[in-house]
């Protein structure tokens, strides 16, 4: 079966355009990113039995043609996406196609489309540089990003190629029989296709064919691609389950809760994949709905039991202290080629002592995390939070309840005053520290806004998002310099302190990136006078004001 993590949309394989058609001998050239039209057939599946085809297909020997049937091909066809649905956002459709051997991997999209031949059979998920070298990788990469791509559903091709000949024998029309069979996560009826490949020079011919088809009983113009039906066959929701929305006249406590729940529900369904190492996307997910939820306690926790607060928040820290050494490593080498982009003196190869480093560490902190997921603390912490807060939000209701509404307007309010005395405060010779604390409060703000933003006014919240983003980009461009020239100097430590001394060009390298990095705070210093300049005049606090009634 499918991996059951987070299944959801796949890839729609080209079953209008196989291999085998492409290369056919007397058919004239298709372009390699066209698309033929298509007609389902509403009547009983053939399996691809040519009898059964040729019948269906007789109306078109009605309008005075004949049938070549071609042989019937059978093959498995694995669509393939992100968790999060990164090829289909981009209007692609990766597969896997095999009918024996290692198969090909498909891409194909507006203006994109590639086959690569593979020589060893794929193992899923496959981050981009885990793909085969060729077109496919090459068409679905940005899309990726640094997200793995794994089966989103498997199906069974059965296809035959069908020549339609005039009265001189001559093929004017082919026409590509496909039925498809969703066989994982669930099985699914066949979808039957028919699309119509004109010959060139021949489109008369064609728009004859595919008018007496849709005349005929039994088919019907395509709603939709083939993708889109197997997915729609399988039940498969491409768009991420939305999470449950506050309301105005919720109970304050109710929609603290419903929040809650929701971010512990996005902590749980990541544990996997940050398990198996998939790819930092799962653990910087998770560590984002942990940290939401450390914030939303501290600015409305207090609506809740006091003694669940007492008894989880410190879970949650741990929780979120735990993860944290994993993800800055994770960063570093996420990064590490703009790293090595950044040196001016240096030489990039300098650089890869450093780089055995960060994976050797990374190894061992992964280690620990998977270690502190897999335990019963862990376990304990998701299914506890997750009951607790189920019962806040199925309990009675009483009409005299403090509303979502009003709590938000008492916390928002509260806590804009706090981020600006806090911004107002700050000036070129503010220290460090006064900036770190900045950054926070207009963190835990924007994490506000974000699980209030169904009872804000829509324009206004999008402004004052927008407004906030400027100053906190600037924020954690400071906070990166100081922390990452900082943790430069810990890694050269490490390094000089390990059984093989690096070279002294390592060191040297290390030290032009911890240059650079304070360069980057320094600047970053120089930008904030004139961003909280901004952010602290009229035109945002306008913004702010609309935000509630």
């Amino acid at each position: 079966m499918l991996n059951d993590r987070r299944t959801r949309g796949f890839q729609q394989v080209n079953y209008n355009r196989p291999n085998s058609v492409r290369s056919s001998p007397g058919f004239a050239a298709v372009p390699k990113d066209s698309h033929p039209p298509s007609l389902h057939w509403r009547g009983e599946p053939t399996r691809g039995e040519a009898e059964a085809v040729l019948a269906a297909l007789e109306p078109v020997t009605a309008s005075r043609y004949e049938l070549s049937v071609g042989p019937r091909r059978v093959r498995t066809v694995t669509y393939l996406d992100t968790v999060d649905w990164r090829l289909r956002g981009k209007g692609l459709v990766a597969s896997h196609e095999r009918a024996s051997g290692p198969g090909t991997l498909t891409i194909d999209g507006d203006g994109v489309s590639g086959t690569t031949r593979l020589t060893e059979l794929p193992q899923w998920p496959a981050r981009v540089e885990q793909l085969p070298e060729g077109e496919a990788r090459d068409g679905m990469a940005s899309a990726m990003w640094v997200r793995a791509v794994g089966p989103v559903l498997r199906s069974r091709a059965v296809t035959r190629e069908v020549a339609v000949l005039d009265d001189e024998g001559k093929t004017v029309v082919r026409l590509d029989w496909a039925e498809v069979t969703g066989i994982d996560p669930v099985a699914t009826p066949p979808l039957v296709r028919v699309s119509l490949w004109p010959v060139l020079g021949y489109g008369r011919d064609a728009k004859r064919v595919r008018k007496a088809l849709r005349a005929a009983e039994g088919f019907a113009d395509v709603d939709g691609d083939l993708y889109d039906g197997l997915l729609t066959a399988a039940g498969i929701v491409p768009e991420e389950a939305a999470a449950p929305a506050i309301t105005r006249e919720m109970p304050a406590d109710v929609a603290i809760a419903t929040a809650l729940h929701g971010f512990a529900g996005v902590i749980a369904v990541n544990v996997n994949g940050v398990l198996d190492d998939i790819d930092t996307e799962f653990l910087h997910d998770l560590r984002v709905a942990v940290r939401r939820t450390r914030s939303l306690l501290k600015l409305a926790g207090d609506v809740l039991p006091p003694r669940l607060v007492a008894r989880y928040e410190p879970d949650f820290k741990w929780l979120g202290d735990i993860t944290t050494p994993t993800r800055d490593l994770d960063v570093y080498l996420l990064e590490f080629d703009a790293l090595t982009a950044m040196l001016v003196a240096g030489e990039p190869d300098d650089l890869a002592p450093f780089g055995e480093l960060l994976r050797a560490e990374r190894e061992k902190a992964r280690r620990t995390l998977a270690r502190a997921l897999r335990s019963q603390r862990f376990t304990r912490l998701i299914e506890g939070w997750q009951a607790a807060l189920a019962e806040i939000i199925d309990r009675e209701r009483s009409e005299a309840e403090l509303s979502a509404e009003a709590l938000a307007g008492q916390r928002v309010r509260r806590m804009v005053k706090k981020v600006v005395r806090r911004a107002r405060s700050i000036t070129p010779e503010s220290p460090s520290e006064s900036v770190h604390d900045l950054r926070k409060r207009c963190k835990e703000l924007r994490y506000l806004l974000e699980v209030v933003k169904p009872v804000c006014d829509e324009a206004a919240h999008r402004a004052v998002i927008k407004d906030l983003k400027k100053v906190q980009d600037i924020l954690g461009a400071f906070q990166d310099g100081e922390v990452q020239s900082e943790s430069l100097r810990g890694f050269a430590e490490r390094l000089q302190a390990g059984n093989r001394r690096p070279p002294a060009a390592t060191l040297l390298a290390m030290g032009e990136l911890s240059a650079g990095f304070v360069d980057m705070q320094l600047r970053a210093r120089h930008d904030l006078t004139e961003a909280l300049e901004r952010f602290l005049g009229p035109a945002t606090h306008e913004r702010i004001k609309a935000l509630l009634p």
